[in-house]
C-alpha cells in the first residue's frame, strides 16, 4: 500500500469510528428501553446518586476524552505521536471494562464491537503502514 493510499484510508478509518461513536452515544441514550424488563431493572438498581462518585469518574473520564480527541486529530493530521496517544487512550480506557459488568442491547453491543474493529484497522494502518512517515518525494 502507498502512502497516499493508506493515508486515505487512515482518514475514512477514522472518520467512520467518530460516526460510529456519535451513533453509540444517541444509542446509549435509549439503551434501557431496548434491555429486556428484567435486565433494565437490574441495571436501574445498579446506578448510584452519589454526587462525588460522579464527580470522581468525570475527573477519570474528561482527560481520556481530551486524550482521544487529540489523538485522532493527532492522526488525521498524521502526526505519530496521534497514534501513541489513540492507542494509550485504547489501552486505559479498556481497563475500565474490568471495573464493574456491564449491561447493554444487542444494538449498542454491535456498534461497540463494529467500533473496535475500526480502531484496530486504524492502529494497524498508524503503526504498519507509511501513512505516518514523512511525505513522499517524487522527482
Amino acid at each position: 500500500m502507498n502512502q497516499q493510499t493508506a493515508r486515505l484510508a487512515l482518514r475514512t478509518c477514522i472518520l467512520i469510528s467518530a460516526f460510529l461513536t456519535l451513533v453509540a452515544l444517541v444509542v446509549a441514550l435509549a439503551d434501557d428501553s431496548l434491555l429486556p424488563k428484567e435486565l433494565a431493572e437490574w441495571k436501574a438498581a445498579q446506578e448510584t446518586d452519589d454526587a462525588a462518585a460522579m464527580i470522581f469518574a468525570l475527573v477519570l473520564v474528561m482527560p481520556l476524552i481530551a486524550a482521544h480527541i487529540a489523538g485522532l486529530v493527532g492522526l488525521f493530521l498524521f502526526k505519530k505521536w496521534g497514534a501513541w496517544v489513540c492507542l494509550g487512550f485504547y489501552g486505559v480506557g479498556s481497563l475500565f471494562l474490568l471495573a464493574e459488568p456491564n449491561v447493554e442491547s444487542g444494538l449498542s453491543a454491535f456498534l461497540s464491537e463494529f467500533d473496535t474493529l475500526v480502531v484496530g484497522i486504524i492502529l494497524g494502518i498508524a503503526f504498519f503502514s507509511k501513512a505516518l512517515e514523512p511525505d513522499e518525494v517524487t522527482y
